[in-house]
């Protein structure tokens, strides 16, 4: 287990929650609750898309705690490890290819799932 690619993917996340926090509620969340178009002339579907939103970022930070406590030996589950590396992997590919490589998340996300991949090796 390569604690370095472990730590390096926890801060990794920590930045991509950070900067979809931030960034997502200026440029996504914040123009489409305030559009007051379709669904989201109801209080339930505004409250609701920005809960889901930030709950993804806050998740993130739970997954970069998790790689964190296992590059300290703390907590140590190789197959929840390859897990999250194959996924962050494979949804970063798809954000790539779905977007046409604009949206600037996929190359994080990417990264992530290598980091935690080539950890497990």
């Amino acid at each position: 287990m390569d604690d370095a690619l472990l730590l390096a993917a926890a801060v990794l996340c920590v930045v991509t929650a950070s900067v979809h926090s931030y960034f997502g509620e200026k440029r996504l969340i914040a123009p489409v609750i305030n559009s007051d178009h379709g669904v989201m002339v109801r209080p339930l579907a505004k409250q609701v898309m920005r809960f889901a939103w930030h709950w993804t970022s806050a998740l993130w930070i739970l997954v970069a705690a998790y790689l964190a406590l296992s590059a300290q030996g703390e907590i140590f589950h190789r197959p929840l490890l390859f897990g999250i590396g194959f996924f962050h992997l494979a949804a970063g590919l798809l954000d790539g290819l779905l977007t046409r490589g604009k949206h600037i998340g996929w190359p994080l996300i990417t990264l992530m799932g290598v980091l935690v991949l080539a950890a497990c090796l």
